[in-house]
């Protein structure tokens, strides 16, 4: 199974064998040996090492997990110097993302030796200028593209600027731990253990695992988390119902991530921060996390249905609604983007400022989008599948009218679908375990999806007390079939399944579960 899946991805090993290597054992000190993260940045490093227990710094952050994580790692750094540190992430509703010249007034009137700004801040000039001014040095570690000239500061770690391929599809967490690694400001046993929240942002921001230092960075993160991940994680994992030993990227992606991203949805970020660190109050912030998720998945399912209503109008790809909360706009429009391959842009008002999310599927730009209509906007961001931006509400309409035709011209690039021929009558824990070696799996590289035809042999059983899963029993195998009871009715003549392996643990014993993913049909 694992050559046909190497092959899948253009690797062979009697062509490729280095790249093969590279592939299913990345080797994390070599790839950090030779990354190029951008330009001199020596005069960062002596400021962390400077640090003392009378020194004063503030890190300034942003609201989601690749945010959170970064601020995290910054304080950590500034913490094992003895400083005193203070953290600051702007509020997702009244400020919006990145490095605001209000807050940076009032830092530099406060006064402080060092500030670390974290997943932002490369292209807010006026902020960095108004720090610089007053004294206080300022370093930033970001990922984001810049448009135009960045903020004048000579401690900016942003590969995208100048830092070589594998840099630049670094998540702002991955590239101040790199930064951290290259270095040496902590031993590697300590930084080796700060990679449970470099994994969590690197799947959080969805950025490349075909990136061979991506999946180090995950795959170390993973074993970071199994064995002596932080107090609070292991709470949220227990209430979330997932075993250390045997947690994987879905886990961080589906249930994870999800929680943590809640807080700067609904509530303030520095309740997921918080959990990041010791304190008294660990079971009481994850248990208000879970249910700000909860609260979270209750406002998306509630946008969806009106989504589907509001496409009926004259609107197609830019939906608005007064109703809606900021706060979840993205991960709707996200889910939205992927299930229909289409862009989308989801808007509502926080006072007299409408602030959107744009996704894009494959093959668009959203921030080529938002570059043509910079004139018209109050701040935009982002990456080319996926950005935010705020607009006054004067010009909104005229904005809604420009966007719209701008994204029903997107072409939109038709998604491949790879799937390897595999019975699942033939599927066992060995073969599945040499799949798993070309994880981590995610943006760019994908679980292997499979193909059954079908034999003729099926059952299908009720599974769950709400009608909705089912169990299609095809001999001495399996398909889990999750919130999808009605594919069954009035199907046609099947042709066969596609589905997925998932290794599930409960009560510490392992099990191999195939999850049906589609029934295929045959034409009428």
């Amino acid at each position: 199974m694992q050559a046909s899946l190497l092959e899948m991805r253009g690797l062979t090993a009697d062509v490729m064998p280095r790249e093969v290597e590279n592939w299913l054992s990345p080797h994390l000190p070599r790839l950090l040996e030779k990354l190029d993260l951008g330009a001199e940045n020596n005069r960062a490093a002596e400021l962390v090492r400077g640090l003392t227990p009378t020194s004063n710094v503030v890190v300034y952050g942003d609201y989601d997990v690749d945010g959170i994580s970064a601020t995290a790692i910054a304080m950590e750094l500034a913490l094992v110097r003895g400083a005193h540190v203070r953290y600051f992430i702007p509020h997702r509703f009244n400020q919006g993302y990145g490095l605001h010249k209000e807050v940076a007034t009032t830092i530099a009137k406060r006064g402080c030796d060092l500030v670390i700004v974290v997943d932002c801040g490369s292209q807010d000039v006026e902020a960095v200028d108004t720090l610089k001014k007053s004294g206080i040095p300022v370093i930033i570690f970001d990922h984001h593209l810049v448009e135009g000239t960045p903020a004048c500061c000579d401690t900016m770690i942003n590969p995208q600027i100048s830092g070589d391929a594998a840099a630049k599809k670094l998540c702002a967490t991955g590239v101040i731990w790199c930064w951290a690694w290259q270095n040496e400001l902590l031993t590697e046993r300590q930084l080796m253990r700060m990679l449970d929240v470099v994994a969590l942002a690197t799947i959080a921001d969805c950025v490349s695992l075909a990136s061979s230092l991506n999946r180090a960075l995950v795959r170390e993160g993973l074993k970071s988390i199994r064995t002596h991940t932080r107090p609070g994680l292991n709470i949220l994992m227990e209430q979330l119902g997932i075993a250390p030993s045997s947690i994987d990227t879905e886990d961080l992606a589906m249930k994870i991530i999800p929680c943590l991203n809640a807080a700067g949805r609904l509530y303030l970020a520095d309740l997921a921060v918080d959990i990041l660190f010791p304190s008294k109050n660990l079971a009481s912030n994850v248990g208000r996390l879970i249910a700000l998720n909860r609260k979270r998945r209750e406002l998306s399912s509630k946008i969806l249905e009106q989504v589907d209503s509001a496409e009926k109008g004259e609107y197609k790809y830019v939906l608005t609604n007064s109703d809606w909360s900021v706060g979840v706009l993205s991960s709707v429009a996200s889910r939205i983007c992927s299930e229909r391959n289409s862009p989308v842009a989801l808007v509502a008002a926080v006072g007299d400022i409408m602030r959107g999310t744009l996704r894009m599927p494959a093959g668009g730009d959203a921030v080529g989008v938002l570059k043509k209509l910079a004139p018209l906007l109050n701040t935009w961001g982002g990456h080319r599948l996926a950005a935010g931006f705020s607009v006054k509400s004067e010009n909104w309409d005229k904005l809604r009218g420009m966007m719209e035709t701008m994204l029903s011209e997107v072409k939109v690039v038709g998604e491949k679908e790879d799937l390897l021929y595999w019975n699942p009558l033939n599927m066992d824990m060995n073969t599945w375990s040499e799949a798993v070696a070309l994880g981590p799996f995610g943006m760019e590289n994908p679980a292997p999806m499979l193909y059954a035809p079908y034999g003729g042999q099926m059952r299908v059983v009720p599974l769950g007390k709400t009608g909705k899963h089912v169990k299609v029993e095809l001999g001495s195998a399996s398909l889990l079939a999750f919130g999808a009871a009605d594919m069954f009715d009035g199907r046609g003549d099947i042709d066969g399944w596609v589905y997925k392996p998932r290794l599930d643990t409960w009560r510490n014993v392992t099990s191999l579960q195939f999850i049906l993913e589609k029934m295929v049909v045959q034409e009428q």
